[in-house]
């Protein structure tokens, strides 16, 4: 063998890259920064209060009506519950997973983010979602860890028997969450 076929042999590919991927529960788990697609998604999930101000935008604008409609019209308003997943139309669908409640001191807790990834996969059975991406939900607004949330996942998905969605994309902040999530994971496999 010579010197160049030698080397060659022992060579080996190394994992790396941004996106780490695993297979749980017949789920593709692909774990990369949001700046990183793996795929092309049917749906996004997004972190959101009872009250969906949280993620609003932070710009004021003159009201359209007059303020005593405003007013009128927020009398009969209901915040959303604690684990609802509100679906918004477009392209990807938004799913507006209700995990933080401002009322409350913390404003989220680990059975509201249970119940949304719930209800996240109820609705993309009926949907026929196949791929969705998803924040390490409790993050965003909160201090949730990112293990945590993987556990909670993982237990979510293994109670699930529903086949969609096949590809789930956990969108994180970078490199070092990935693999903690990454591992988190790992471990229930």
């Amino acid at each position: 063998m010579t010197t160049d076929a030698a080397r060659r042999a022992r060579l080996r590919v190394l994992p790396g890259g941004r996106t780490r991927r695993l297979r749980l529960a017949q789920r593709l788990i692909a774990i990369a920064p949001a700046d990183n697609p793996p795929f092309d998604l049917d749906a996004q999930v997004f972190e959101e209060d009872t009250f969906r101000i949280m993620s609003a935008a932070p710009q004021w604008a003159p009201p359209v009506e007059h303020p005593i409609r405003i007013m009128h019209d927020l009398q009969g308003y209901r915040p959303d519950r604690p684990g609802d997943l509100v679906v918004q139309a477009g392209r990807p669908t938004r799913l507006l997973a209700i995990v933080h409640n401002v009322n409350c001191e913390p404003t989220w807790r680990p059975e509201w983010i249970a119940a949304a990834l719930r209800n996240m996969l109820q609705t993309a059975e009926r949907h026929r979602l196949i791929s969705i991406g998803l924040p390490l939900l409790g993050r965003q607004h909160g201090n949730m860890s990112r293990s945590g949330f993987a556990d909670l996942l993982a237990d979510v998905l293994a109670e699930n028997s529903g086949f969609h969605p096949r590809r789930l994309w956990l969108i994180v902040s970078g490199l070092r969450s990935a693999d903690v999530v990454y591992h988190a994971l790992e471990t229930r496999l």
